[in-house]
């Protein structure tokens, strides 16, 4: 299941993920961790979560780096898409 979520900070916020994976590492990038009481945690991220778009954008092909940058970029305000539920294999 696809799902949109807003995520709005001001200036001194962080957005209060981690992420994993990426294009570089052969892994959807994946949400790992979600600071409690965050940004993240309060828009409905889950830990598991695994991020497919950022405002929009398609990131399978993104480096994690790339996509970290997107993120920082936005400043104050992005919106990830999310698939929840899913299973994927590390290609080899």
């Amino acid at each position: 299941m696809d799902v949109n979520i807003k995520l709005c900070k001001s200036s001194n916020q962080t957005w209060g993920i981690r992420l994993s994976g990426g294009a570089d590492f052969s892994f959807p990038l994946t949400v790992v961790r979600v600071l409690l009481g965050g940004l993240a945690d309060q828009a409905g991220i889950q830990a598991g979560d695994i991020v497919i778009k950022i405002n929009g954008e398609t990131i399978q092909h993104l480096r994690h780096c790339e996509v970290r940058d997107r993120i920082v970029n936005a400043q104050k305000e992005v919106i990830l898409t999310v698939v929840r539920n899913l299973k994927f294999e590390r290609a080899v």
